[in-house]
């Protein structure tokens, strides 16, 4: 056999990995159906309590299925912040990387970040999910980690504009634009274009020492 015929993969291999990416599919679009259904059930009843049972009838998914994917309700709860949390730092990112400066990199995601109160759509289901989830033992982690990698975004920004300190300047300014989203959330009002420039200031200006500075 030649060394080409030794790399190439075997008929045997290539059938295995067939079926296992066939499994890895169903089971991805399952996991789907489960977390969308369940999404969408906070989404109808904020106050309420969705059973198990509700969810993998109207996903269509056998109860054996969903223990397959997550070990209880809190689970699902956990997985759907994770999953919405990484929703919003690709957004995030995303809308920074269409900016061109600096400046324009940091207005850029203390707008993708405020969104969340501004869209109302968006703002009812972070809403619906943040009630069903709040108190359970794993809903803090995804929310802290996003905060921690939009910090690091806002870092990079803060760096090209002299910031002494820019990560310490930019977990405060993550955190401050994570915690007004959540006060125009609850209140239910809209974030103006006033709201995103007094933020954008704010985090964009560094006082001696490289602390933010609030004057």
């Amino acid at each position: 056999m030649t060394g080409q015929e030794d790399s190439a993969e075997s008929l045997v291999a290539q059938a295995v990995r067939r079926r296992t990416g066939d499994r890895y599919a169903a089971a991805e679009h399952e996991v789907r159906r489960i977390l969308d259904v369940g999404l969408a059930l906070m989404r109808e009843d904020p106050d309420g309590n969705p059973k198990i049972a509700d969810i993998v009838r109207r996903a269509g998914v056998s109860n054996d299925a969903f223990y397959r994917a997550f070990r209880s309700k809190h689970d699902l709860m956990a997985a759907i912040v994770d999953d919405g949390s990484r929703r919003l730092l690709d957004y995030v990112r995303h809308q920074r990387d269409k900016a061109d400066d600096p400046l324009g990199k940091i207005r850029a995601c203390v707008v993708a970040v405020l969104q969340q109160a501004a869209n109302p759509e968006v703002a009812r289901t972070t809403r619906a999910v943040l009630r069903h989830t709040q108190g359970a033992p794993t809903s803090h982690a995804p929310t802290v980690l996003v905060r921690e990698r939009i910090a690091e975004l806002l870092a990079e920004s803060l760096a090209e504009r002299g910031s002494p300190d820019p990560a310490r300047d930019a977990m405060v300014g993550a955190c401050a634009a994570f915690s007004l989203m959540e006060q125009f959330l609850w209140t239910q009002r809209t974030p103006s274009d006033a709201d995103v420039d007094h933020v954008v200031a704010w985090i964009s200006r560094t006082g001696p020492g490289g602390s933010v500075s609030l004057s």
